[in-house]
């Protein structure tokens, strides 16, 4: 027998047990009698038997496959948090499958039924609809629907969706910076970037205020601009802020790209940074290391936040108590944008 590759059948035959038996044993099952289960771990050690991973996953009815729906992968954020899942994943025997919904309502629910169909067992959503203040509820259901049938990690607060929520606490980024600016000298503060209707955009509002009142201070409604979250929207808001003459000493970036749009603004304008205007972000992307000057941003901690996606979907997986809702608090990376005043 030991010179072909044993297989769950000729363990089975010379164990005296049915095939099932051995799979069960395989699988950790505790219908097992002893005798028979230390009969059956004497052939596993004797022919150094490993099950092919397939057959392994068929009997415990798993995939090892866990699916990850993000807006853009292109953005900087959503591809370092895919690839700390990624290797995270690994690391516990799963796959990752990577659906991009290039924040298209259709594309976000074709992506969570189809994951569904592929008896993936376990997704994770970052952005889209988990940041939204009022997410389409349809799609509420059909994640609660699906909740019920597997794990469902979220990286954000998600209302109305009954699933595990890992989230960043934007609100501890904003106080960091605030803090920062202030002992810098900075009292007129822009906040640059985002909607009112995007969950991380209305906390970051929140808390500017928030803080700025912790120094007797009030945001200048006019300092407080949408645009979207890529480098052109960054750009077109800064252009709008100076048109109306209105310069803060000091503006934050919803996010790195947005940075980058200001600093293009800027530069045509010949406002140098950090010398007549300091400038700060979020997120401590790779654009924040490659900026010129380096840019100050808040680092979302997304190894951590990586981390404990994954042991929630594990626990949850493997049978486990594990808290609903995580949090993850943020820290700053002090680079070369901002000059005291």
């Amino acid at each position: 027998m030991s010179e072909k590759a044993i297989t769950v059948y000729d363990i089975a035959r010379e164990a005296g047990v049915s095939p099932a038996t051995v799979s069960r044993v395989l699988t950790s099952n505790a219908r097992v009698s002893e005798e028979k289960r230390q009969r059956i771990e004497e052939l596993i050690k004797k022919y150094d038997f490993e099950p092919n991973g397939l057959a392994r996953s068929l009997s415990k009815q798993e995939t090892k496959t866990i699916g990850m729906i993000v807006p853009d992968i292109r953005n900087p954020y959503f591809s370092n948090i895919f690839i700390e899942c990624e290797m995270l994943a690994s690391q516990y025997g799963y796959n990752m499958i990577l659906c991009n919904t290039m924040n298209d309502l259709t594309s976000e629910m074709g992506h969570l039924k189809n994951l569904c169909e592929k008896h993936v067992d376990a997704i994770i959503q970052v952005g889209g609809n988990a940041d939204e203040i009022e997410p389409n509820i349809e799609y509420v259901n059909l994640i609660n629907k699906t909740a019920r049938k597997m794990p469902i990690v979220v990286g954000g607060e998600f209302p109305g969706a009954e699933c595990y929520k890992v989230y960043t606490e934007k609100e501890h980024g904003m106080g960091k910076l605030i803090d920062y600016l202030i002992q810098y000298g900075h009292r007129r503060i822009a906040l640059i970037g985002g909607r009112n209707t995007v969950i991380p955009t209305v906390r970051k509002r929140e808390s500017l205020k928030h803080y700025l009142q912790i120094y007797d201070l009030e945001p200048d409604p006019e300092l407080i601009t949408d645009s979207d979250y890529g480098i052109e929207g960054g750009y077109e808001s800064m252009k709008k802020l100076l048109d109306r003459n209105n310069i803060p000493t000091a503006i934050i970036a919803v996010n790195d790209q947005v940075a980058i749009g200001v600093m293009r603004a800027c530069a045509e304008s010949k406002i140098r940074i950090p010398s007549d205007l300091s400038l700060v972000a979020f997120d401590d992307t790779y654009f924040s290391e490659i900026a010129i000057p380096q840019l100050t941003s808040v680092n979302y901690n997304l190894k951590l936040h990586s981390e404990k996606m994954m042991a929630t979907i594990i626990d949850s997986i493997n049978g486990n108590e594990t808290e609903r809702v995580k949090s993850v608090e943020t820290f700053l990376t002090i680079r070369d944008s901002c000059q005291k005043i």
